[in-house]
């Protein structure tokens, strides 16, 4: 595994893993004072079979976030184990970077030649103990360096989650000091901040560079301390923007999610990790309308607990989660909804 410095990416040893532990303590729930929500869902009795499935166990402690690689493999960044690891659609997990600290999020900007030859990448790791995102660059040969640790501003930045959009070649940055969205250069400098104001408890990102549409999602505030049980504070919701900051459009939570984090889109639709249902829910991107969910809770093979984050492969046809609580990465196919 590659810590700081120089190491060569061809010989990173890959880990052969035949069952996964169940790690249920308090740093996959409550990081630094971070809520990242509680189980939730429905039960697992009822809960019908997704097959086909994949799970990929580790070992893996804490994983949170996700980014997509290429065609055939992704990076999941594991809060308590200090990690970033691949995997791929098999089920094959293999340990690639030891953090400086406790990654929160991921971020790829990666460039390959005409045969799908790696040409360079750059790696952003939002690091939850130092608030700084750390940059990591790798070349056409596979060894890898740290570039830097970026603070961004005095306070330094929790990156909850982010994600490098290279039409712009800008990264969108979750800050949950600030309550707003950071947008860097490539070299980690601010270039504009938006949402000061309009997020309440912002989690997750998604960004499409070519609708000029980037999807928040937003715990908000909820109360319920009144008399009569109502609901004091504002529910739960994914806050549209354009790319230049301003508003654009909401989807509210209300009955019908309560603890989003992780955005992804493909194929108009936009998918949604929710850690209290425990299910990743399906979203027309056109009318905001929820269509259909899949996996509901549970520890067993086919079921998820406080799902973190999701992506889709690059045929939008499957559903890869960061199982936070169960303690690896699941994969749905999109044709099983529940």
């Amino acid at each position: 595994m590659a810590k700081a410095g120089v190491v060569p990416f061809g010989k990173i040893a890959l880990p052969l893993v035949v069952g996964f532990l169940f790690l249920f303590f308090a740093v996959s729930t409550y990081a630094g004072g971070l809520d990242w929500g509680g189980g939730g869902g429905g039960d697992e009795a009822s809960c019908p079979v997704d097959d086909p499935l994949i799970i990929i166990p580790g070992p893996l402690g804490s994983p949170v976030r996700l980014a997509r690689f290429d065609e055939q493999t992704s990076l999941v960044a594991d809060y308590s184990r200090k990690t970033l690891s691949w995997f791929d659609s098999a089920g094959v997990l293999t340990p690639f970077i030891e953090t400086l600290g406790k990654p929160l999020s991921i971020a790829i900007n990666a460039n390959f030649k005409k045969k799908g030859k790696l040409s360079s990448a750059y790696y952003f790791v939002g690091n939850d103990s130092a608030r700084t995102i750390d940059i990591y660059y790798q070349d056409k040969k596979g060894s890898l360096l740290l570039l830097g640790q970026h603070r961004v501003e005095e306070n330094g930045i929790q990156a909850l989650d982010m994600v490098f959009v290279q039409e712009l070649n800008l990264l969108f940055v979750v800050d949950g000091i600030s309550k707003e969205i950071k947008v860097l250069n490539t070299d980690g400098q601010l270039v504009r901040s938006f949402g000061l104001g309009n997020l309440m408890n912002p989690k997750g990102i998604a960004v499409d560079a070519a609708s000029d549409a980037v999807y928040i999602s937003d715990y908000g505030d909820q109360v319920t301390g009144d008399t009569s049980g109502n609901n004091l504070g504002f529910s739960s919701s994914i806050k549209i923007f354009d790319l230049a900051g301003s508003p654009a459009g909401v989807i509210s939570g209300e009955n019908l999610f309560s603890r989003p984090q992780g955005l992804a889109l493909a194929n108009g639709k936009l998918y949604l990790a929710d850690s209290m249902h425990s299910q990743i829910f399906e979203f027309d991107r056109a009318t905001g309308v929820k269509t259909a969910a899949f996996g509901c809770k549970g520890s067993s093979a086919d079921h998820l607990l406080l799902p973190m984050d999701v992506i889709l492969d690059t045929a939008g046809q499957n559903l890869f989660v960061a199982d936070n609580r169960n303690a690896r990465v699941t994969i749905l196919t999109l044709t099983q909804p529940y």
